[in-house]
């Protein structure tokens, strides 16, 4: 178990990530420009080795947000969006290493409202 956090530039928006591997359940809640917050489950079989966010407006990915950290299979880390920007919509890109099941790889998911996430797992 650890509790860490990273704060990372993405464009000019400050984005710090807490990991979490175990504890409480974490809600999204933001209006306009707070904070938001929700649990990254990797319900898969492989680790997660990189998360990238980035707001679905924007041409290009964020850095990676678990810096040298990783989430491994059925584990959990808590994510939270500090860029004072008054979107809730993003781009979301993991990056799994080998495990059981279909190969690794980038998983991409487009146009998430992150301000309505409770939790996001990939399973």
């Amino acid at each position: 178990m650890f509790n860490r956090s990273f704060p990372k530039m993405l464009g000019v928006a400050l984005v710090s990530v807490p990991i979490l591997l175990s504890g409480g359940i974490y809600s999204a809640q933001a209006e306009e420009t707070q904070d938001v917050e929700f649990k990254l489950i990797n319900n898969t079989n492989r680790t997660l080795t990189h998360f990238y966010i980035s707001p679905t407006a924007s041409d290009e990915w964020g850095p990676d947000i678990l810096l040298d950290e990783v989430i491994p299979s059925r584990e959990y880390g808590t994510v939270t969006i500090e860029d004072g920007l008054d979107t809730c919509y993003y781009d979301l890109r993991a990056t799994f290493g080998p495990g059981d099941g279909v190969g690794s790889g980038d998983v991409y998911q487009t146009n998430v409202n992150v301000c309505e996430l409770a939790e996001y797992t990939y399973e």
